[in-house]
């Protein structure tokens, strides 16, 4: 797609989204609202508070607010939460009025399924509403079923983050299908200024007796596989591979420690444990993909998209991940990593054994990762796609 010369001068796109982190969903905002300003347009974004996502948004002079922006949670799928977020909503849709004043907003972009106040207020003022779904959501039954519903009552347009997400929505609500487009997350290639600080890295990843360090990126929760690949690595430690480590990085969402304090617990049980290394959260996320020798993503529920496996890719790394969801949209079986079935630790074990004594097969499948980001899944071709929606939502609108 040839965007060169797409232009959002003086369009005021306004941006939702549920929090102030640098995970997944977050860092794709930060390139859409950047991408918009570098078009001519203004983007204002709507947090419900602040983190390292505000500062990133201060860093490049963008907009901010923090307002409450109606989030829906699983606390929220209850008689007592429905009133609370029924109550919220009387005050919220008055405070966005008076933020944006006499401001012509041209466009409401919720960035995740998660945020209900952009499209609740898109809709009472009549502006074009654009719905950015990053989710799939199987569980709870009520939140798969209400969700659908609620995107194709009040989005103008519906974006999926990948076609297994844009399949969850249609096997519940078919009829989206005439709101409903694909655009792949985009990920930076990195540059050799961007992995500064690898070399101290690199050292802390591999403890005594380590050769390789496999890494696994994200937040821990229910989902992303941490308790299965510890299993796997386990049942390789008891099978006499030794020079390796296993780094964690990441941190659980807010309330949740429980997920981390179950990990750690594992770990402590761990024949591995002197050799695995809980680096927590970092903002600079390129300098660690570059210390690991292996990614892993063995989610056990699906992927709506799978951005960590993207950016090890764009890092030159080889990928195991879960034969679930989106994943494989993005890691390519045999070329740029390993496809696994969902939680068979067997077959997890299996595929890092096979990486771990093949240094030419770790080394092709990150060259043709890193081939398959710039070809398929960049920032540009995806911001590309967005500012071609943008402008053809409010074109519809005049």
């Amino acid at each position: 797609m040839n965007t060169q010369h797409l232009t959002l001068k003086g369009k005021l796109i306004a941006f939702f989204h549920q929090s102030s982190d640098l995970y997944g969903s977050d860092r794709i905002l930060l390139d859409l609202v950047a991408s918009v300003q570098k078009a001519g347009g203004e983007a204002v974004v709507l947090l419900p508070d602040t983190g390292p996502l505000t500062e990133e948004l201060a860093v490049r002079n963008i907009e901010f607010h923090t307002l409450p922006v109606l989030k829906l949670s699983r606390a929220r799928l209850s008689l007592g939460g429905l009133f609370n977020l029924a109550r919220e909503m009387l005050s919220a849709l008055p405070n966005y009025d008076c933020l944006f004043g006499s401001r012509r907003v041209d466009m409401v972009h919720s960035n995740t399924i998660a945020v209900l106040g952009g499209a609740l207020w898109a809709y009472r003022r009549r502006i074009p509403h654009l719905w950015h779904v990053h989710e799939i959501v199987e569980h709870p039954w009520l939140a798969s079923w209400a969700l659908p519903r609620l995107v194709n009552a009040m989005a103008d347009r519906v974006v999926c983050t990948s076609h297994a997400t844009s399949q969850w929505l249609l096997n519940v609500q078919p009829s989206l299908a005439g709101k409903m487009q694909v655009i792949w997350n985009g990920v930076h290639l990195p540059s050799p200024c961007d992995a500064g600080g690898t070399t101290q890295l690199h050292g802390k990843f591999r403890p005594a007796g380590a050769r390789l360090a496999i890494g696994l990126v994200g937040r821990i929760n229910r989902l992303k596989g941490h308790q299965m690949l510890m299993d796997a690595v386990d049942q390789l430690h008891d099978r006499g591979f030794h020079d390796f480590s296993l780094v964690f990085i990441g941190s659980p969402p807010p309330g949740q420690d429980i997920y981390l304090t179950q990990l750690e617990q594992r770990v402590a049980r761990s024949p591995m444990r002197e050799r695995i290394v809980m680096q927590g959260f970092t903002t600079n996320i390129w300098p660690a993909y570059a210390a690991l020798d292996i990614v892993c993503v063995p989610s056990t529920e699906p992927e709506s998209f799978g951005l960590v496996a993207a950016e090890a890719m764009a890092m030159g790394k080889p990928v195991i991940a879960s034969r679930l969801g989106a994943l494989t949209e993005v890691v390519v079986d045999g070329s740029t990593g390993i496809t696994v079935t969902p939680r068979d630790t067997d077959a997890l074990a299996l595929a890092l054994e096979r990486l771990l004594c093949d240094d030419t097969l770790r080394e092709s499948m990150g060259l043709a990762g890193r081939e398959r980001i710039h070809t398929e899944l960049s920032v540009e071709r995806m911001t590309g796609y967005f500012k071609s929606t943008y402008a053809e939502m409010m074109t519809q609108k005049e």
